[in-house]
């Protein structure tokens, strides 16, 4: 299973607004940090405020920092937010393939996605640092 970069750079924009609490970072400061595309990172930082994880800072001196303490912050919950869906492989969303209905893969993908996401619900954003 593999999670998108805009997954993937969610997770790095909350872990370092986790390791400075007390301060605000810039979307351009952690794109020159994370050594990526400023445009991709402030979607993500949009997606971030939209769910609730991250808060704005308006002002010069303005920019991200975790709306909630890290503890808080459940990695099931990001995770489920941010990827658009967990289609696995191309049965579980409109693709059709010519195993179904007959087909024990899909089941077994299931059961690695659920293990997957309950991986994740066992974490919080603290625990990870």
């Amino acid at each position: 299973m593999r999670l998108t970069l805009h997954t993937d750079y969610a997770f790095r924009v909350l872990m370092a607004l986790a390791r400075a609490p007390d301060k605000v970072k810039s979307v351009d400061d952690l794109a020159q940090e994370f050594d990526v595309s400023r445009h991709h990172l402030m979607k993500v930082a949009q997606n971030l405020t939209a769910g609730g994880f991250v808060t704005t800072v308006r002002g010069r001196k303005g920019g991200l920092r975790l709306a909630v303490p890290a503890r808080e912050i459940n990695l099931r919950a990001v995770a489920l937010h941010m990827e658009p869906d967990f289609n696995i492989a191309g049965c579980f969303g409109d693709e059709q393939c010519s195993f179904l209905p007959r087909c024990g893969l899909k089941g077994v993908l299931g059961q690695a996605k659920l293990a997957f996401l309950q991986t994740l619900g066992k974490h919080d954003l603290d625990s990870i640092l």
